[in-house]
């Protein structure tokens, strides 16, 4: 007999869980392939974490080099660039992606001579180049590196661009001292040596000046020969002075406008006569500077006749002064509108003996002496010039209470 439900006393039959009803009961084998995907998902995740976090690292760490450093394609086309590229560029790093490496960063319109990314590419094999002052008037050192393509052969070049201006700046300024120590040893001797036949020559020649009459034609020859050995003697004076030793005993505080006030005075008649302008910008209230005053008028007077003669047919000569508080230095500039100075012997300016002027007009010792008094001053001595466009000495001495 059953009950009234239609079960038997003491049977029951199992009901579906909640939610399942209808739903066929999951195999082992698809329990197992939704564990594996779960964990290929998983594992995806952390790998993209990986790739993310790589990328990050690999662009902080190409941002943080203070080189510029780009990659580029075989047709100089940036394809990657790190900020001190813009930086040196003056762009935002999105402008610069895709342009012309040369056009870019270099601003010129043709690939810098002696580029070493075509050789790179070439030869499958880092290549370097030094490129002079071709990027941005400044000295850059290259390297190039081949990026493999896809097959293996570079179809891309690392560039690493090392500025190497202020090292080559300061490379010149220790071959200059040490040419100018070994040719003052040497003027020094040779000097000493020369003085005393020449203060024979000259002697015996002003005794028999007294045997002959003036317009006589022995009397004309022994004045030539007095005027050349005047000559020599004022370049033996000249080598005495490029080879002296300052002691610092004759130095004291000096104002600057003073000095030039004076040494405007000995070219007054050459600068009126020429039709020469001068501008004297020197701030009374300029801090002193201490020195010898005698030898910073001799720098002076050497600068400023320079630019007389760069000024045959008349022109304008600037003189500026000004107080670098930061550094404690009096800046100094000395410009004239002259025929400017060749680039190549822009670097031969301030050797003993060299000079452009015609023979008998210039002994190439003057801007030597200056070199080596500002340098005896603690000082520093620059030229800029380009031909046809007028040059300008720049001068910096340490004021006198620094």
């Amino acid at each position: 007999m059953t009950d009234g439900g239609g079960q038997r006393p003491g049977s029951w039959e199992a009901m579906p869980p909640a939610g399942e009803a209808g739903r066929a009961p999951q195999s082992d084998a698809q329990h197992e392939q939704v564990q594996a995907l779960v964990a290929r998902i998983h594992e995806l995740e952390r790998l993209t974490d990986l790739l993310s976090r790589g990328k990050y690292l690999w662009e902080s760490t190409f941002d943080a080099i203070q080189d510029p450093v780009t990659i580029i394609d075989q047709q100089y086309h940036i394809q990657r660039a790190n900020l001190a590229t813009a930086g040196r560029a003056g762009l935002d790093i999105r402008k610069v992606i895709g342009k012309k490496c040369y056009e870019t960063f270099a601003e010129r319109q043709t690939p810098c001579e002696r580029c070493p990314a075509s050789e790179a590419v070439r030869r499958e094999w880092p290549a370097r180049a030094e490129l002079g002052c071709q990027i941005r008037q400044r000295d850059y050192q290259v390297f190039a590196y081949p990026f493999p393509g896809a097959k293996g052969s570079p179809n891309a070049v690392v560039m690493h661009y090392r500025d190497v201006t202020e090292e080559r700046r300061l490379q010149q300024e220790v071959v200059q001292q040490e040419k100018m120590a070994a040719i003052g040893m040497l003027a020094g001797g040779v000097a000493h040596e020369i003085n005393n036949p020449l203060g024979g020559i000259l002697a015996f020649t002003q005794l028999l000046m007294r045997e002959f009459a003036k317009g006589s034609a022995v009397r004309s020859d022994l004045e030539e020969i007095e005027r050349s050995a005047l000559r020599c003697k004022k370049i033996v004076q000249d080598l005495l002075d490029f080879s002296r030793v300052t002691t610092g005993q004759e130095r004291g505080e000096i104002s600057l406008s003073q000095v030039f006030e004076k040494v405007l005075g000995f070219l007054k008649r050459e600068l009126l006569s020429q039709n020469i302008t001068v501008a004297v910008e020197i701030p009374e209230t300029l801090p002193t500077v201490m020195g010898d005053t005698n030898r910073l008028q001799q720098v002076f007077l050497n600068v400023l006749t320079n630019a007389v003669h760069a000024l045959p047919k008349g022109g304008a000569i600037t003189i500026t002064g000004m107080h670098d508080e930061t550094h404690q230095r009096i800046l100094l500039s000395i410009r004239d509108t002259g025929m400017g100075i060749r680039s190549d012997h822009l670097h031969k300016l301030f050797d003993p003996f060299f000079t452009t002027k015609e023979p008998g007009k210039g002994t190439g010792l003057g801007l030597a002496i200056s070199y080596r008094i500002i340098r005896d001053h603690h000082g520093t001595i620059e030229v800029d010039s380009r031909e046809g466009e007028g040059t300008t000495f720049r001068i910096g001495l340490p004021v006198a209470n620094a």
